[in-house]
Formats: C-alpha cells, sequence, structure tokens
C-alpha cells in the first residue's frame, strides 16, 4: 500500500512513482547513496493511518547524506567518514516526519560539503555537465522528477548553484532559521539548511515545517515564524527591489544577464519598482567565505584529517591544508569584513526591498573540470559557480533561487532573490509573484 498520491507542480508523487522514477533514471545521474524503498513504503502506510494533513503529509523526500537518518550512516560524501548508523534523525528530518512527509533516501554530496562538483552526479540538463554542489544530488533528484523535496546545506551557495544549474526553486535561509542538529557542519558561521523543490510554493511549505528555535544548535535564533505559505500571495505592488549591475550583472554570461533582467521586468510588471543599486564590495566576499570556511572545516576535521589523509579526495585535503595554514589574523580580518559588510547591507536594505542578480553567471562545467570562465577570467569552478551567491551566506540573508529561462545552449537559468535576514517570507512571495507570471518552472529536462 502507498500513500494518497500528493499533486505538487502538476505531477502526482507517491512511493510507488518515486521507486519508478528511481529506478528508470538513477543509472544516468547517479543522485542517490541509499535509496531507502521498504522503509518509505512503511512510512507511507504510517502516515496514511495516523491521517496526518497538511502540505508536506505524505509527500516523498530525499536528505542531503550531511543529514543523519536514524538507523542509516552519514557518509558526507567521504571514504573518511565513519560507516556507523546513525541512532536518530537530525532534528530537520525529525521534524519532516512530523509534518508527515516521508524520507526516501539520501543524496549525493560534495565531500564534507567542501565544493561545488558533487560527483558522481550528473546534470540532468546535460548528462556531461556537473549538477553544482555541494547540494548537487538533491538539485538532480528534483529537477529528473524522482522526488518532490530535496533538502541540502548551503555554505556558500550550496542549496542556490544546484537549483540554478538544475533547474529548480532552492531556498537558503535566513541563518538560525532551521535547526542544523544533526547535520554534519562545514561552516558553523555560514551552513544553512533548506530546501530544493519545483515550486516556490512548497519550498514556502518546507519553511513553515521546519522553522524554529532550537536551543541544541547553537546558531538558531529566535525568529518570530516566518508564515510563508499564508504570505505567498501577497504580490509585489510597491516592493523596492534592487539591480546592482557592477559585478553581478556585467559579470555574468549576455544570455543570463538578459534572461535574469526579463524577470526583473516581470516583477515590474506586477507593481514592484526597479531601483538601481551598488552592492558593497561584492567582489571581496568570496575570499572571506574561504577563510571562514577552511578555518572552521579545518577545526572540525583536524584529527580525522591527520589520521586519515590518504581518504581524502585531493581538492577537499588541500581545503583543508590551506584552512590549518591560516593565521588567527587572517580569520580575524575575515570575521571583521564580514562585520562591516552586515553594516552596509543593513542601511542597504533600508532603501530597497529585495536585491535581484542572477543566481550563477555561466553554464555549470562539465564533468571533471577544475577550472572555469566568468566575466573573462578564469577561476576554480567553487568559485565561479558561488560568485554571486556567497553574499547572502555572510549577511545570514534569505537567498532564493527561481528558474528564469534558458542559456542559448539549452541550459537552465536562474534568478537570485535575497532579502533583508528574517525576511524569509518576503524573499519567498517575491518568488511566488514571479512563478505565477510565467512557466519556467514546469520545464523539464530532457533525460
Amino acid at each position: 500500500m502507498t500513500i494518497s498520491p500528493q499533486q505538487i507542480a502538476g505531477t502526482t508523487y507517491s512511493v510507488d512513482s518515486v521507486v519508478a522514477r528511481y529506478t528508470e533514471v538513477e543509472p544516468k545521474i547517479s543522485a542517490f547513496v541509499e535509496f531507502f524503498e521498504t522503509e518509505a513504503r512503511a512510512e507511507a502506510d504510517a502516515v496514511s493511518a495516523r491521517g496526518i494533513i497538511g502540505p508536506l503529509a505524505g509527500v516523498p523526500v530525499a536528505v542531503k547524506d550531511l543529514y543523519d537518518v536514524a538507523g542509516h550512516p552519514t557518509l558526507s560524501g567521504s571514504r573518511a567518514a565513519e560507516v556507523v548508523p546513525r541512532p536518530a534523525d537530525s532534528a530537520a528530518v525529525r521534524m519532516l516526519r512530523e509534518a508527515g512527509a516521508v524520507i526516501v533516501g539520501k543524496t549525493v554530496t560534495h565531500e564534507y560539503a567542501f565544493g561545488a562538483m558533487s560527483p558522481p552526479t550528473r546534470n540532468p540538463w546535460n548528462l556531461d555537465r556537473v549538477p553544482a554542489g555541494s547540494s548537487g544530488g538533491s538539485g538532480a533528484a528534483v529537477a529528473a522528477g524522482v522526488v518532490p523535496i530535496g533538502m541540502g546545506t548551503d555554505t556558500g551557495g550550496s542549496i542556490r548553484m544546484p537549483a540554478a544549474v538544475c533547474g529548480v526553486v532552492g531556498f537558503k535561509p535566513s541563518f538560525g532559521l532551521i535547526s542544523r542538529t544533526g547535520i554534519t557542519p562545514c561552516s558553523p558561521t555560514l551552513d544553512h539548511a533548506g530546501p530544493l523543490a519545483p515550486t516556490v510554493s512548497l519550498a514556502a511549505a518546507v519553511v513553515d515545517s521546519l522553522a524554529g528555535f532550537d536551543p541544541t544548535d547553537p546558531g538558531s535564533r529566535r525568529f518570530p515564524a516566518p508564515d510563508a505559505v499564508a504570505s505567498l500571495d501577497r504580490g509585489v505592488r510597491g516592493l523596492r527591489l534592487g539591480i546592482p549591475e557592477r559585478f553581478f550583472f556585467d559579470t555574468a554570461d549576455a544570455d543570463i544577464a538578459e534572461a535574469v533582467h526579463a524577470a526583473a521586468r516581470e516583477l515590474e510588471a506586477a507593481g514592484a519598482r526597479l531601483v538601481p543599486l551598488t552592492f558593497p564590495t561584492p567582489e571581496e566576499c568570496g575570499d572571506a567565505v574561504v577563510t571562514i570556511a577552511a578555518a572552521e572545516a579545518a577545526l572540525y576535521h583536524r584529527d580525522r584529517f591527520a589520521a586519515r589523509r590518504v581518504d581524502f579526495e585531493p581538492d577537499v585535503a588541500a581545503a583543508l591544508d590551506a584552512g590549518l595554514a591560516l593565521g588567527a589574523v587572517d580569520l580575524l580580518e575575515a570575521l571583521d569584513f564580514q562585520a562591516a559588510l552586515k553594516k552596509a547591507c543593513d542601511a542597504m536594505f533600508a532603501e530597497v526591498d529585495a536585491v535581484i542578480t542572477p543566481t550563477v553567471g555561466t553554464e555549470p562545467p562539465p564533468l571533471g573540470a577544475t577550472s572555469m570562465v566568468l566575466g573573462g577570467r578564469e577561476m576554480s569552478t567553487l568559485s565561479g559557480l558561488n560568485a554571486f551567491t556567497v553574499q547572502a551566506n555572510l549577511l545570514g540573508a534569505p537567498g532564493l533561487a527561481v528558474p528564469a529561462g534558458l542559456t542559448a545552449g539549452g541550459m537552465p537559468v536562474s534568478m537570485h532573490i535575497m532579502s533583508a535576514p528574517g525576511a524569509d517570507a518576503l524573499a519567498l512571495a517575491i518568488g511566488r509573484a514571479f512563478e505565477k507570471r510565467t512557466d519556467w518552472n514546469s520545464l523539464f529536462p530532457p533525460l
């Protein structure tokens, strides 16, 4: 027996449909680490028997393999991880179950969430391209129609980058809105947990189900309940949307910049006002995120890395070496930069309600690439893919990636909406207003 089908984004999902789609496409996209068919069927029956109602009741969910799931190991994409079943669910998985969601499996992450490639997962839009990362498995699984919700984590863009290049919605909430207890950390100062989904509405339902203070997470904050679903249809009339041409649009590929400009004009037609904006020092944000993340990851992995260095992938080993080599002054400079940026953006958000940019400035690189070109400059794949997303992590601000077109090469384009910290419902409402005026979220990869 399966759960009653849920009608989400025009597609009927049940455990049976998830199993069928998984069987069909998983050999092509390699999005999953584990698939819980037997457990999912039993959990679906239990949800049905309990008569749970609500937007997530009976909805299949896959979680990134950083989230603890009781009875399963958390491998975090690494040979260095302990292969030991976890005794309890992470806070987010527990709350998803309480809302009636059915956990169907664990998805691929770049090793310890420290990268943007997520091997061996492939992008459903082009199997020769990466799905980005580090939540690439969740992005690919949602884009390919295996599951309607994939949970991810985001330290510098790791929810929104895969969402962007896989053509789905990805939401990084305000820092501290959703508990990270039971999720393997990358950088506690920058880490966020959140959903990838086919629609803004479904992402909002996940946020409402998971938001809340958790004293077991040192980064948890006491925000008012976002009531994101109730606010979805507030519209954008009268909102001031900042458009920062410098760095964001003028660095992006021309077809991506034009698609996001067109998306902004749709919001203008819906009643918003577009405001030219200078974002403070955006080009320096990537270095600050790398410094903070490298230092905190090096501390967390120090003993494991010393004992099992050969089990770490070369790119992650190099990042941990860099973190271990950092001095106190390096870290303090990055933290000072973060504090100054927050102050400058407090003033910015007094002038605009949200900031609109591309989510990713160019098409995702080929599988196995170590570098890419953005704005005429060659850089690492991580720096190239997260150039426009790291700012929201430093601010702890909500960031929403929404499908907004296709490139000349047929790959997804994504608009990024960033609102002030705590204004999660507003970012989601802006995304929903755009979604209602367009049909980009209905496009499906050619698998």
